[in-house]
C-alpha cells in the first residue's frame, strides 16, 4: 500500500511540474540556441515561430549578450512584420508564448527591473495589476545561464481577461489572471517603444521571419 501511495504521489508531482509548453527542434540557431520550428501546447495545439533575436545590453561600457528570445503565436498569418506588429499580435492572437534562453545568469530582481524599464518607456503606469505581473518575475528563480524562461499569455473565456503564466529557470510555475490590456503591455516590452538600443535591435530581429 505504501508503495502504491508513493507512486501516486510521484505521479502527481510529475504532472504538476510538466512544462507549460514543449518546443520542436528547428534547423537554425542564434548563439548556440536552437530556433524552434514551433511550440506545442499541453492540449496538442501548435504555435508557430514568428521571430527570434538576441538581447544585448550595455553593462559597464561592454555590450553583454543576455538572452535569445523566441516569439510564438497561434496566428502567424495575422502577424504584421512592421510597425503594426504589437497591435496585430495583441488583437489577432489567442495565445502567445515567449521563450527566453539565458546566455548569462541574471538575478530575478534585475529581470523584473528591466521589464519595468521597458514598460516605463512605453508610458505605462505601474499600477497594482502590473505590480503583480512584475512580482511573478521577481519571485521566480534567477535567470540561469543555459536555462529557459517561458511566458505564456492566453485570452480567457471571459474576453475582458488574459491568463498570464510564467515558468522560471527551475521549472517553477506561477499564474495569474489579469485584464485584457496586460497582453499588450507585456508584449510592448519587446515589440513596443524600445527602452534602449539593445531592445531596438532585438525588436527589428523579431520582425523578420525565421522559417
Amino acid at each position: 500500500m505504501k508503495k502504491i501511495i508513493f507512486s501516486l504521489l510521484m505521479s502527481m508531482s510529475l504532472v504538476s511540474q510538466a512544462a507549460l509548453v514543449s518546443f520542436d527542434k528547428g534547423a537554425k540557431d542564434i548563439e548556440g540556441v536552437n530556433l524552434n520550428n514551433s511550440a506545442t501546447m499541453a492540449d496538442g495545439s501548435k504555435l508557430d515561430l514568428l521571430g527570434a533575436g538576441l538581447r544585448v545590453k550595455k553593462v559597464l561600457f561592454v555590450n553583454a549578450k543576455v538572452y535569445v528570445l523566441q516569439l510564438f503565436s497561434d496566428n502567424k498569418t495575422g502577424f504584421a512584420h512592421d510597425a503594426g506588429a504589437l497591435t496585430s499580435l495583441a488583437t489577432g492572437a489567442q495565445t502567445v508564448v515567449l521563450k527566453i534562453s539565458m546566455l548569462r545568469t541574471v538575478e530575478a530582481s534585475s529581470l523584473a527591473t528591466s521589464f519595468q524599464e521597458a514598460l516605463d518607456a512605453n508610458g505605462y503606469t505601474i499600477d497594482e495589476e502590473l505590480k503583480k505581473v512584475l512580482a511573478v518575475i521577481e519571485n521566480g528563480a534567477d535567470g540561469i545561464q543555459g536555462k529557459d524562461l517561458t511566458l505564456l499569455l492566453t485570452k480567457n473565456a471571459d474576453p475582458s481577461k488574459v491568463d498570464f503564466h510564467y515558468e522560471d529557470a527551475e521549472g517553477k510555475q506561477q499564474n495569474l489572471t489579469a485584464s485584457e490590456s496586460v497582453m499588450t503591455k507585456v508584449l510592448s516590452i519587446w515589440l513596443g517603444i524600445p527602452a534602449d538600443k539593445g531592445l531596438e535591435n532585438l525588436k527589428s530581429q523579431l520582425l523578420n521571419p525565421v522559417y
